[in-house]
C-alpha cells in the first residue's frame, strides 16, 4: 500500500551503505540513529561541493522522488539535483539493490540513454512537469525550488509538446490497487482532528524534523544553503526517468517500465548523461 510504501522510504537510514567495519566509526562521527544518513549526505557534500544540510534535505526529496516513480502512472523524471543524489546511492551497487528489494519491494533501475534526441527531450520534459504536478498531489506542498527547479536536460523554446505516457492497468503492483487514487497525505489525515494529524508531518508541509533519515532538521534553510542553489557547477549529470509504464525495458522515446513482480526500470535521456 502507498502508506507503508512512504514509512519504509521515510524510515530507510542508508544502513547498507556501511561496511561493518565502520559502523562504529560512523556512529562515533555522526551520532544518532540515522548516522548513517548523515554519513551519505556528507560524502555527497564533499564530492558536489554542497553543504551537508542540503545534502540531507536532497536525500529526503529523492525517497520522494523514488516513492513518485513506483506508485505513478506514467514515468517520472527527477531534476538534476535529485537526479545526482541517485547516482550517488546507485555507486553503492549491492546496497542499491537490497533498497530495492526490502524498501521499495521491486527493482528501481536506471538505464541511460546512448543517444540524446530531440523527441526524446521532449518527453522528458513532459514527464518531467508531470512529476512535479504529481508531486504536489500526493504531498500537498511545493517541491522545494532549490532542489527541484532546475532539470537535468537541456530545454528548448522549440521543444513541442507530448503526452506523458501512462502505465496499462495490469502493470499496477497489485498492492496498490486498492488506494493508488488516493493521494499520499490523505492517508495520513485525522477525521478528528480539524486539520489532520498531517499537518505535523513536514513531508506534508507541517512542522517537525525530517532529515530523510527518520530524524533531524529537513526543512527550515537547509534547503537553502548549498553553493548555487545546491547545483555543482563540475560535476555534470545526467537526465533520468524513474519508475513507470510499459513491461519489460527502456521505451525509445526515454519512458521506463514497470511491470507487476519485475519492477521498475528508467532511462537517461533528453540533452544526454553527464550533460549540464
Amino acid at each position: 500500500m502507498k502508506k507503508e510504501l512512504w514509512l519504509r522510504l521515510k524510515h530507510y537510514h542508508f544502513h547498507d551503505l556501511v561496511p561493518a567495519h565502520l559502523m562504529d566509526h560512523v556512529a562515533a562521527a555522526f551520532g544518532g540513529s540515522d548516522a548513517s544518513t548523515k554519513a551519505f549526505a556528507n560524502k555527497i557534500a564533499r564530492k558536489l561541493k554542497w553543504r551537508t544540510p542540503f545534502a540531507l534535505a536532497a536525500i529526503g526529496e529523492y525517497k520522494k522522488f523514488v516513492y513518485l516513480g513506483v506508485v505513478g502512472e506514467f514515468s517520472v523524471t527527477p531534476s538534476r539535483v535529485i537526479d545526482q543524489v541517485w547516482h550517488e546511492h546507485l555507486l553503492f551497487s549491492k546496497a542499491y539493490r537490497d533498497f530495492c528489494r526490502e524498501v521499495v519491494g521491486r527493482d528501481f533501475d536506471h538505464n541511460p540513454e546512448l543517444m540524446p534526441t530531440s523527441d526524446q527531450t521532449a518527453v522528458f520534459e513532459a514527464q518531467y512537469n508531470a512529476t512535479l504536478a504529481f508531486y504536489q498531489q500526493e504531498f500537498k506542498i511545493e517541491p522545494p525550488g532549490a532542489i527541484w527547479d532546475t532539470p537535468k536536460f537541456k530545454t528548448d523554446d522549440a521543444t513541442k509538446a507530448v503526452k506523458v505516457p501512462q502505465k496499462k492497468r495490469d502493470d499496477f503492483s497489485p498492492g496498490f490497487d486498492g488506494d493508488d487514487d488516493t493521494p499520499l497525505y490523505l492517508l495520513f489525515s485525522d477525521s478528528s482532528s480539524s486539520d489532520g494529524s498531517y499537518a505535523t508531518m513536514p513531508e506534508f508541509g507541517g512542522g517537525g524534523g525530517f532529515s530523510g533519515g527518520g530524524g533531524g532538521d529537513f526543512w527550515g534553510d537547509a534547503h537553502h544553503s548549498s553553493d548555487s542553489s545546491g547545483h555543482d557547477s563540475g560535476s555534470g549529470s545526467s537526465s533520468d526517468s524513474g519508475g513507470s509504464s510499459a513491461s519489460g525495458g527502456s521505451s525509445d522515446a526515454g519512458g521506463s517500465s514497470c511491470s507487476a513482480g519485475s519492477g521498475c526500470s528508467s532511462s537517461c535521456g533528453g540533452g544526454g548523461c553527464g550533460s549540464s
